[in-house]
This record gives C-alpha cells, structure tokens and sequence, in this order.
C-alpha cells in the first residue's frame, strides 16, 4: 500500500487509546458538571456517546468486523437512550448530536485532504468527542448557556493539546514505546486540570 493511501486510510477510533482518555473525561466533566442537577442522566447521556463512537469506528473496520462494532454501538445508544427518557432525560440536549457534525465534518475534509492522522484532523476529532461533555452535562437538567461554556472551556483546549501532541511527534524522532506511554500519562494529567479547572468555574456560576 503506497504512502498516500496509507495517509487516507481512516484510523480504527477504538483502538487509539487518546480518544478513550478525552471521551471519557468529557463524560466524567458533563457528569460532574450537573452535580446539581441529575447525574445519573448525565452519565446516561454520556454513556450514549460511547455508542455513538463504537458505532462510527464500525465505518472504520468495514468490511471486517464491523457488524459486530455496528451491533454494539447501536445497542449502547438505544438502551442509554431509552433508560435516560425514562428518567426525565431533556429532549433539547439531544440537539448536541447536530453540534458534533460540524468539527466530524471538518475532521473528515482534512482527513481526505491530509491524511487522518494530520493534527488539524485529529483536532477536530477530539472537539466531535467533547461534544459529549455539554450533551451529558444539559441532559442531566443543567442550563444550556452553562452547556455552551463548559464547551466552549474544554473544546478549544483538547484540540490545542492534541496538536501539540501530534506535531511533536511527527518533527522528533526515537520514540519508545516508554516514552509514548509518558508523553500520554503528562497529556491526560494535563486535560484533567483543565477539566476540572473548568467544572469548578462551571459550579461557580451556576451557584450565582
């Protein structure tokens, strides 16, 4: 396989192991984020993103293994889906599903123009997964400014990181396998001060 094609095809999401620590904190910070409010539909909302996720890397594998991927994802969506209906889930925050399509779009048209593994791609990839964060966050009963801002707080800030992230390994060379375990152990210690820098604001204003 040449190099250019090498560079167009699309990554398994699930298999990379940064895309797990920003989706999972995002959750975690739209979880804590409406401590006020109801947490458990906030973790069912975010919850449903994981499906969501599982269920697009099936895009990623066709046509090997990707029905079970399929399966599985859509099984997550519905089954949190339903479960946070139930729980008096707010309908207008299913309305971030939309807010993702933008920056997957945007990831997808530098993926095609760069390869998938560009930083500006990955960039945009990570800020389609903090979507998660404001989504989970108003599901749970939480002000829709108070959802923006959260977004607004972590979004900017994850895509910065991964570029960083994704530069300084491309213009270095020599990296181990300890060294890329360090180098993600320091991002993700980096992204959980931030987030909770961001909740704690959060918190503040939503006690005002």
């Amino acid at each position: 396989m040449s190099e250019h094609a090498l560079k167009l095809k699309a990554p398994d999401p699930v298999k990379a192991h940064g895309a797990w620590v920003y989706l999972a904190i995002s959750i975690l910070a739209g979880v804590l984020s409406a401590a006020r409010f109801d947490m458990l539909t906030a973790l069912l909302a975010g919850t449903a993103f994981v499906g969501v996720f599982v269920l697009s890397s099936a895009f990623a594998v066709y046509p090997r293994r990707w029905l079970p991927r399929l399966s599985t994802g859509l099984g997550i969506l519905l089954v949190t889906v339903s479960c946070g209906f139930a729980l008096s889930l707010e309908p207008m925050s299913l309305a971030y599903g939309t807010v993702a399509v933008f920056p997957a779009s945007a990831a997808a048209w530098l993926g095609f123009r760069h390869g998938f593994q560009s930083a500006g791609a990955l960039s945009f990839a990570v800020v389609t997964l903090v979507v998660a964060a404001p989504a989970s966050m108003c599901a749970g009963g939480a002000p829709h400014l108070l959802g923006l801002l959260l977004l607004a707080l972590l979004a900017p800030f994850f895509a910065w990181r991964t570029w960083c992230t994704r530069e300084a390994l491309r213009e270095s060379s020599g990296w181990t396998r300890a060294k890329l375990r360090a180098l993600g152990w320091r991002e993700a210690a980096i992204a959980l001060l931030w987030t909770t820098f961001s909740v704690a604001l959060v918190h503040m204003l939503a006690a005002r």
